[in-house]
């Protein structure tokens, strides 16, 4: 299984996580309410230079990515469709700065750090009778399991194209959506086995 963190002795590794989620969510916030193109581009080149900063960065940074782009794509296509290309500059970019923003503050942050800080800000729920133990437990396997899946939809898309196929396709859905399954039965068998499912 793929780890999304980068291995590291940074400044950003070094760094306390609740700081740096603390860090991601004022950011947002702020950004939802900026809507100068100019300052938000400024802002992703910032965002640029923190992954500079850190030896890896960039090249996973970029891999993560890449399901992003496509997304971003869309939405620019749809605005400019609209005539909406100032607005359209706008959602994309705001969109490349929080996904890159939160990208990076899982790359330089360790799972167990992660879950802790969810633990921490769930924990007066245990007094409800939640059991915040089993939500850490799938926050980790989300983010644990996010690499994976780009992998996998990369080895799909390429068996696809070595079998005369063009570009990526529908027929794939199907697929990714029994291998994820397969995955997911055999982590539940192996909690099961550590009696981590009750």
């Amino acid at each position: 299984m793929l780890s999304i963190s980068l291995p590291g002795q940074s400044w950003a590794h070094g760094m306390r996580v609740g700081i740096k989620m603390g860090f991601l969510a004022l950011t947002s916030i702020v950004l939802f309410w900026v809507n100068a193109w100019l300052a938000l581009l400024v802002t992703l080149l910032g965002v640029v230079a923190l992954y500079t900063s850190v030896e890896g960065a960039v090249r996973k940074g970029l891999w993560l990515m890449k399901p992003m782009l496509w997304i971003v794509g869309i939405i620019w296509v749809f605005h400019a469709f609209r005539g909406e290309y100032l607005a359209g500059s706008v959602v994309c970019l705001r969109l490349l700065v929080l996904v890159g923003l939160a990208n990076f503050v899982t790359l330089t942050s360790r799972l167990t750090d992660m879950i802790d800080l969810f633990l921490w800000l769930l924990s007066p729920l245990e007094k409800a009778g939640l059991r915040t133990g089993a939500i850490g437990l799938a926050l980790g396997l989300v983010m644990r399991f996010t690499p994976v899946l780009i992998e996998r939809v990369g080895q799909l898309t390429q068996s696809w194209r070595a079998r005369g196929g063009k570009g990526a396709s529908w027929r794939l859905i199907l697929p990714l959506f029994i291998t994820v399954i397969d995955d997911a039965d055999r982590v539940a068998e192996a909690l099961r086995a550590r009696g981590g499912i009750q």
